[in-house]
């Protein structure tokens, strides 16, 4: 096993506005009206030369650009619906444009928000704290390496980029695992990459020969695949196993342990500006 360096100094800069990400919702759906309201505080809904305050129960119907965040501009927590399909609440500044036959709905929200709402997506709420963290640190370090993946925004809220929904709650331990591991991410001979996971091995990662992903994914062994589910695979067997990480993380293997174990010959790393604690509409 390949020893982690946990790095006090940021091998990379970025500028603020990289500590945002673009997140495309409910795209899956292409839908053609959207209903967007409340969930504490007012919302300023901006369509053309129109600005509208939602409070209370209020509701607004989407079906053409618009924008919406806090009043003064700024983040806010939202509740965005299709009707008769799917409803989620976020947290950050919604922009809505017209496609195709469709409504291309965009989340502005901070990087550690985006990081908290995929460790609550991925990982079970009875997953081991450690655990929670490795997810953390390698859902950060694809958000900040992996680049704009999408026309008109960064990221889907789908398995095609990382699946998110609603951040959780301050008291969740997909919250606490954000805050913990604030700022760090993998690096591969010094540079942070796009880490990849997936759900199962099968009891054996695989390696990727492809030196365009920045990590070669060596193969390592999953016990826990191997003694519960052998040859039982989801997803593409790249990187973290979470099945094989919350094993070892229920028998008192640390965060830093487990991403050695699937990514070795990596580094733990400090992104600067380093974020400041993430913290909670409900805090």
């Amino acid at each position: 096993m390949y020893k982690r360096v946990l790095a006090l100094v940021a091998l990379c800069v970025l500028p603020a506005s990289a500590e945002v990400v673009q997140i495309g919702v409910f795209s899956l759906f292409r839908p053609t009206e959207l209903r967007v309201s409340p969930v504490s505080s007012a919302l300023l809904v901006t369509t053309g030369d129109a600005r509208i305050i939602l409070e209370g129960r209020q509701t607004f119907t989407i079906s053409g650009p618009v924008r919406v965040s806090a009043p003064d501009g700024s983040d806010t927590d939202f509740r965005l619906s299709i009707p008769g399909k799917i409803e989620r609440e976020f947290h950050g500044i919604l922009t809505v444009q017209a496609g195709d036959h469709k409504l291309i709905a965009v989340v502005a929200m901070d990087r550690e928000v985006a990081v908290a709402s995929v460790v609550a997506a991925e990982m079970p709420p009875s997953t081991p704290m450690e655990a929670l963290k490795a997810q953390a640190v390698v859902a950060r370090a694809y958000f900040a390496a992996a680049g704009p993946r999408h026309d008109g925004f960064d990221f889907c809220d789908t398995t095609h980029c990382q699946f998110l929904r609603a951040w959780p709650e301050p008291s969740q331990d997909a919250f606490r695992a954000t805050r913990e591991t604030s700022g760090l991410v993998l690096a591969y001979l010094g540079k942070p990459f796009a880490a990849l996971y997936s759900a199962s091995c099968g009891g054996q990662t695989r390696s990727l020969d492809d030196a365009r992903s920045g990590y070669p994914y060596y193969s390592v062994p999953c016990d826990f695949c191997r003694r519960h589910s052998p040859g039982v695979v989801e997803g593409h067997r790249l990187g973290l196993c979470q099945k094989g990480a919350a094993s070892m993380a229920a028998t008192g293997v640390g965060f830093r342990e487990i991403l050695d174990h699937y990514y070795p010959g990596t580094s733990v790393i400090f992104l600067l500006p380093r974020p400041p604690p993430l913290r909670h509409s409900n805090d």
